[in-house]
């Protein structure tokens, strides 16, 4: 695929100066007819969102609870201290008395130390119970030399809990870039809402002002009664429109206040003041700064295809495990014993005391553990082939946006002309009306027109602004600005 490539050449060099320029002059616009409202920019709600969200604050969590996972997992590497006591008496007899007490500390090549003491009496006790009077100190280790030798479920589990932590932080900024990407579609819907409704609400005025005119000269005889007829129509049509717009401002307004939270986690909705504004850094962003020209890319970058991809190294480490299992159990125990006298108890140690035992144990068949290796390797290719999937779906996407977002570019430097044009034909048919050389049919037209066009050019700037953050949504980095 041809790499994608921003400001190639002197056409798209002037291109971008036409669509700064227009979107500067929407940001005079914007700002002198805000002058007694509250500004808000895309920037200022990213703010807010980062700040407060609710959605933010879950995927804060997402690294908390994954530490969590973690130490839980090492948890399973903690020294433990136990001791048991059974004891039988009966008429006046003690049959037998069984104290046994143990430190264990796991170790991560995955042999057991342990230490501890044992003391045992009793007129029945058995012979395999039997104690010296001061009772028994042993010590010594116990090992697997098949199954778990490499790896067992204690090694396994932290070795996925460092995995999902990785997971994790992808989560967290797949989350953000969600949840920005969101914000950002009503945001823009908002804007055109917005500034469809100042244009409503401009016509309307000069719509009244114009039949407050034709009235007049109605009733001066320069104009025929019709005339007021179409005027008043003309006013409702625009009103009709303006109901519209209004009714569509009022709704993006209630949509776009779902993303304001105080620090409290209560939603404070939108102030009814608050009003959209293009600023200078908003108008800065018409060239894309990153390129991206293969799956490959986002791979490495996006945070879904992250998750993913951590998620394959945790399957391989399930998979290492299931594997393990077809190997045989072989437990190996050796501990060496000695009498507790004195303090020094070391002096009365022999090599020959000493306790051991191993034990073996293998199924015939393994079709048990078969099995959950097999599944194993297709949830690993299953994994793999979403990954590729998933990576050219993401590649697709980006590269349509950008085709879209340079495509609006060119429509918006061509429309912002047809505006004005369309300007030009109303202002004139409006003065060959007053001089009596038009019909106020043809003023209507006009005039109808050019609210279309000033509409459709206010879509045009939406549609550029969605498409270009949409790159960066499906490149997996809106989150991260």
């Amino acid at each position: 695929m041809e790499k994608v490539k921003n400001n190639i050449g002197e056409d798209n060099t002037l291109r971008q100066i036409r669509i700064f320029l227009v979107l500067l002059g929407v940001f005079f616009i914007i700002n002198l007819q805000s002058q007694d409202t509250t500004l808000l920019n895309l920037d200022a709600l990213y703010s807010k969102i980062k700040a407060n969200h609710p959605l933010t604050i879950q995927a804060a969590l997402q690294n908390t609870m994954a530490d969590a996972e973690l130490m839980k997992a090492k948890g399973r590497f903690d020294p433990t201290l136990g001791g048991s006591l059974n004891q039988k008496n009966f008429e006046n007899k003690e049959y037998f008395s069984l104290l046994n007490t143990e430190l264990k500390i796991p170790t991560w090549p995955g042999i057991d130390i342990k230490t501890g003491y044992e003391l045992n009496r009793g007129v029945f006790l058995g012979p395999e119970n039997s104690t010296p009077n001061n009772g028994l100190i042993f010590g010594g280790v116990s090992l697997n030399l098949g199954q778990g030798l490499f790896i067992d479920e204690r090694r396994a589990g932290v070795s996925s809990a460092e995995i999902m932590q990785r997971f994790a932080s992808a989560r967290q900024r797949d989350l953000m870039n969600e949840l920005l990407f969101n914000a950002t579609l009503v945001y823009w819907d908002w804007f055109r809402a917005y500034n469809v409704l100042e244009v409503y609400k401009t016509s309307l005025r000069n719509a009244k002002e114009r039949f407050n005119a034709v009235r007049f000269n109605v009733s001066s005889g320069d104009r025929p009664h019709i005339d007021t007829v179409e005027a008043k129509i003309q006013i409702q049509i625009i009103q009709i429109g303006l109901n519209q717009a209004q009714l569509d401002f009022t709704n993006a307004s209630t949509i776009l206040s779902g993303f304001f939270w105080d620090a409290d986690n209560k939603n404070i909705g939108l102030d009814i003041l608050h009003k959209p504004a293009l600023t200078e850094n908003e108008l800065r962003r018409n060239s894309i700064i990153f390129d991206v020209t293969s799956p490959g890319d986002f791979v490495n970058d996006h945070p879904y295809l992250e998750q993913v991809r951590q998620k394959t190294r945790h399957l391989n480490v399930d998979r290492n495990l299931k594997k393990d299992r077809l190997k045989p159990l072989v437990s190996l125990q050796y501990n060496p014993i000695t009498e507790a006298i004195g303090s020094n108890f070391l002096t009365n140690y022999n090599i020959n005391n000493y306790k051991w035992g191993v034990e073996f144990k293998m199924p015939l068949l393994l079709r048990k553990e078969r099995g959950d290796l097999k599944l194993a390797e297709l949830k690993i290719q299953e994994n793999e082939l979403l990954l590729n999937n998933k990576s050219q779906e993401l590649l697709n996407k980006y590269q349509a946006y950008v085709n879209e977002w340079q495509a609006t570019n060119e429509q918006i430097g061509i429309f912002e002309e047809t505006v004005r044009l369309y300007e030009q034909m109303f202002t004139a048919e409006r003065r060959l009306f007053e001089i009596g050389e038009s019909s106020l049919f043809l003023v209507n037209t006009r005039e109808q027109a050019y609210i279309n066009a000033k509409i459709k050019l206010t879509e045009f700037i939406a549609k550029n602004r969605i498409s270009y953050y949409s790159i960066y949504y499906f490149a997996g980095k809106l989150g991260d600005n």
